[in-house]
């Protein structure tokens, strides 16, 4: 296989790929494939009805770490997505109300169903391969149940299991937490200077959260030098194992600069044994994950399944073998989604792309925890 590699000029990166293919009676067939793969942004697209100031930022910042927003107090944002975990918590499935701990040693908290996303550049959730996004319809969560920044950043504190729990009615959690809110004169003082007046309300509040949250970026990976521009970013292993993703097909789903297509895909991933997901639809769908800071986010799949990306290969590896067997007994074969059924992905190839994945971290994001919330209650909630 002779590999043919055509640099990158301006944003977009075009990945030429030449496989010269010997038949039996030795004609070469030369097969042709163009994908497109890019840097992220250096900017940052707001809501024009939400636009970015710093004041904005650091109320967000503080409500992100306040368990005040907790039904009980004691859970925070920060409690599933914290920066030492890359703004997840490196647990398979999240724990959520009544937990005590961070991360992988967190006890005795209600088993939320999903694997806690990564925040780190959702601020270009729902990006193309142009570039193009709108931030107030973004996708969200692992089935775009919600659209845009502004709408999840309130989700969690209404779901029970999350951060609502057992004392508070679904229909009273937000004017609870706005009341409580109203009677902290820190936080009054910072709502007043983030939106020009002492108003508190639940759009102000997700506003805030949301302004926080999309100014969590990571987009200077070495990937995103070599995309724009700088062809000494990447080592010719890298590139290769980057032509490698694209031509078994990874970048059918995997594609733009987040590599994900934010669309609903059904494969097989097996059930977690803790919970059943069916997924987005009852299909056991669900989004395509960014592969982006993937060294800070295991482990891996809305279910955490698999530890480490040599195991998430060897899954997808086993699905492009075409052995006529699921790796979830409620999923039938003619159910998984072809890209991933038409994989020529193999052992040899999955090193190869692993090698490149690792050009996509950028460990350069915002790791800030705040000394004290306005609250007074304990930071992150109760995660010591």
């Amino acid at each position: 296989m002779l590999i043919t590699i055509k640099f990158p000029t301006n944003l977009f990166l075009v990945i030429t790929i030449f496989i010269l293919f010997s038949c039996q009676n030795e004609e070469e067939i030369v097969f042709e494939n163009e994908e497109i793969i890019s840097a992220l942004p250096t900017d940052i697209i707001s809501p024009s009805d939400n636009p970015y100031s710093e004041a904005k930022f650091e109320l967000g910042q503080s409500l992100f770490w306040d368990p005040i927003l907790s039904g009980m107090k004691d859970i925070s944002c920060a409690t599933c997505h914290h920066p030492d975990f890359g703004y997840g918590d490196g647990r398979s499935l999240s724990s959520g109300i009544n937990g005590e701990g961070i991360g992988p040693n967190r006890i005795r908290g209600t088993v939320i169903k999903r694997n806690a996303p990564t925040i780190i550049n959702t601020a270009f959730n729902g990006i193309d391969v142009n570039g193009n996004y709108t931030p107030s319809s973004a996708p969200m969560f692992w089935d775009n149940r919600a659209s845009g920044l502004e709408e999840q950043a309130l989700l969690p504190i209404l779901d029970h299991d999350e951060m609502r729990g057992p004392n508070i009615a679904a229909e009273d959690i937000l004017d609870t937490i706005v009341n409580r809110l109203s009677t902290i004169p820190a936080y009054v003082t910072m709502f007043s200077i983030a939106f020009g007046d002492e108003m508190i309300n639940e759009d102000r509040l997700s506003k805030a959260l949301a302004t926080f949250q999309r100014n969590i970026v990571a987009n200077n990976s070495r990937f995103d030098q070599y995309a724009n521009g700088n062809v000494n970013a990447l080592s010719n292993a890298e590139i290769r194992g980057m032509n490698t993703f694209i031509d078994v097909g990874c970048a059918n789903c995997h594609s733009g600069p987040m590599m994900s297509d934010y669309q609903l895909h059904t494969l097989s991933v097996p059930e977690n044994p803790l919970i059943e997901d069916d997924g987005a639809t009852g299909n056991f769908d669900f989004r395509t994950p960014t592969l982006r800071n993937l060294n800070f986010t295991a482990p891996y799949m809305h279910n955490g399944a698999f530890n480490n990306l040599r195991d998430v290969l060897r899954f997808y590896a086993d699905l492009s073998r075409g052995n006529g067997e699921s790796q979830n007994q409620n999923v039938a074969l003619n159910q998984i989604a072809r890209d991933a059924r038409n994989l020529r992905l193999g052992n040899g190839e999955a090193e190869e792309i692993i090698v490149f994945l690792n050009t996509l971290n950028d460990e350069n994001f915002d790791k800030t925890i705040p000394n004290e919330v306005p609250s007074g209650l304990s930071v992150g909630g109760n995660i010591d």
